[in-house]
């Protein structure tokens, strides 16, 4: 009798191309959820991913443009004209809170460099406080940040104090589903109020959740 040969059979060419349309396939959606659902890689694109214009994709959100629009346009209000602002390349625009703002409010001169912007708002202003000068909450909130000694220091917006500060609010409630003050931003994302960073203070858990975020805690 002839022995039988050991040597594993072949796979089928079917076999190979399953094999590899599944690879292709997981590949494929590994990069759809990060670019989409990923901040850090819609951040950091690559170079080498570019749409037809030769521009990187960046993925900016109306949060980034807010944040972006009071850190950089200190003397600029979404109403200052009769209730409208002037956008370049749109003209008269009434922003309305409850809708999806174009992202070219938020940069009313034109500038629209936003892998510029995002990567300011990640270095200079990665913490940034929606307040009101008279709110105790408020006030409890920035004296617990400040004994922190955090580096760069909280960018600290008093709502209160600006014309379209009822905008702003309520466009921090759309967009971080808090509508009231103290509202703190690490990083574009909402960590709450006073009574929240108090008890991640009490947890001891604040100072790690700055550090992670890039920022420097000098304090406490």
């Amino acid at each position: 009798m002839k022995p039988t040969s050991s040597s594993p059979r072949p796979a089928s060419p079917f076999r190979r191309r399953r094999i590899l349309w599944t690879i292709t396939l997981l590949t494929a959606g590994v990069f759809f959820y990060l670019f989409n659902y990923s901040e850090t890689f819609s951040w950091s694109l690559p170079s080498s991913l570019k749409d037809a214009s030769g521009q990187r994709r960046i993925r900016v959100q109306e949060i980034h443009g807010l944040l972006h629009f009071v850190t950089s346009y200190p003397d600029k209000r979404l109403d200052e004209d009769d209730g409208s602002i002037q956008v370049a390349g749109l003209g008269t625009v009434k922003v309305d809170p409850s809708e999806t703002v174009d992202l070219r409010v938020f940069t009313p001169d034109g500038d629209d460099n936003w892998e510029n912007h995002l990567k300011t708002l990640r270095t200079k202003y990665p913490l940034v406080v929606f307040s009101k000068t008279y709110c105790p909450y408020s006030r409890r909130a920035k004296a617990l940040l400040e004994s922190y000694q955090i580096k760069p220091a909280p960018f600290v917006v008093e709502i209160d104090t600006r014309s379209d500060g009822p905008i702003i609010q309520k466009l921090l409630g759309r967009l971080t589903g808090r509508s009231t003050v103290p509202n703190v931003l690490v990083k574009a994302q909402s960590i709450g109020g006073s009574d929240d960073v108090h008890s991640l203070h009490d947890k001891n858990t604040l100072k790690d959740l700055l550090l992670e975020s890039g920022l420097e805690v000098h304090g406490i």
